[in-house]
């Protein structure tokens, strides 16, 4: 944080970002390179990354959710510290209003809108018949024309993030859930001591994302 200037001793190109989570605005140094941040970067929360690209033209969901920079994930899949229960998907905010994209194209099969607060919960279920896998996005507020039957495009828009399901607004965050096969609703996490779903990195990766 609050770097100035940057020296690449490694042997691979790095890829100096604007914000922590390798999201922002960038600038790579060739390996050997040594030289000062832009004006951009210069003092600001950056994070780093070796060999940008290596992994395929990957993008981080946390970007992707979005279509901006400024989400980050706030707890991993299985990653829950102080709540009790398996995590079974993965939490990215933003902020609140924020516009949600879908991450993989298929056919909406639940929507439900809920309301702000804990005992609001909304869900939005995709189903992505070519992976048979349904990805399942929690607690943001569905767009009005989203409906059960359907198509979704990769990177559409279908919600704007808010806290349904959620104590507080200061909580807001979208939940996304990778699940095997058709299925309407995501696992239950809090409380219950078993995970349901696999790991979902590899399919992430698979969908040209990175788990960030």
């Amino acid at each position: 944080n609050a770097a100035a200037s940057a020296w690449n001793r490694s042997s691979k190109t790095v890829r100096v970002y604007f914000n922590s989570g390798h999201t922002g605005t960038y600038q790579d140094f060739a390996p050997g390179a040594k030289g000062n941040l832009n004006a951009t970067l210069k003092n600001q929360n950056a994070s780093h990354e070796f060999g940008p690209g290596s992994s395929g033209s990957r993008t981080n969901m946390s970007y992707s959710l979005y279509a901006t920079s400024g989400g980050s994930i706030t707890c991993g899949f299985d990653g829950y510290s102080s709540t009790p229960g398996r995590h079974e998907g993965i939490d990215i905010a933003r902020r609140v209003g924020s516009s949600v994209h879908a991450l993989v194209a298929g056919t909406v099969i639940n929507v439900a809108r809920g309301s702000t607060g804990s005992g609001g919960l909304s869900t939005i279920a995709i189903y992505n018949s070519a992976a048979n896998k349904t990805v399942i996005y929690l607690h943001s507020a569905p767009s009005s024309s989203l409906r059960v039957g359907q198509s979704v495009s990769r990177g559409q828009v279908i919600a704007t993030e808010s806290w349904h399901g959620v104590s507080s607004s200061s909580a807001a965050h979208t939940h996304v859930e990778m699940r095997p096969g058709r299925v309407t609703l995501a696992a239950k996490s809090v409380g219950d001591p078993r995970l349901d779903n696999p790991n979902p990195t590899s399919f992430w990766n698979s969908q040209g994302y990175n788990v960030r």
